[in-house]
């Protein structure tokens, strides 16, 4: 079931509560609560890598040239894994 995140109007308190998208819908109709939007996002590391640089790429508000994701250093994408698999199957 989703999290949602609330705040109570009346004590300025935020907290998480799980419930199903139908319970959602009561639990709002109560004026002293008010739901509260918010991204949450899951960290994961790649030591540097490809994910990484695409994380921080997206999260940065600054634009260089086009606008285009170019990794830099040893970062491989998914494609640049596959032909590398390709290339040893084709050399064995």
């Amino acid at each position: 079931m989703p999290i949602y995140t609330f705040k109570n109007k009346k004590t300025n308190e935020v907290y998480d509560k799980i419930m199903t998208y139908d319970e959602l819908q009561l639990y709002v109709k109560d004026k002293d609560i008010e739901q509260i939007f918010k991204i949450n996002i899951t960290r994961y590391s790649d030591n540097g890598g490809y994910k990484d640089q695409f994380t921080d790429w997206a999260a940065s508000s600054k634009i260089d040239g086009k606008g285009d994701f170019n990794p830099q250093g040893k970062a491989k994408t998914d494609d640049d894994k596959r032909n590398e698999e390709k290339n040893i199957k084709n050399k064995n």
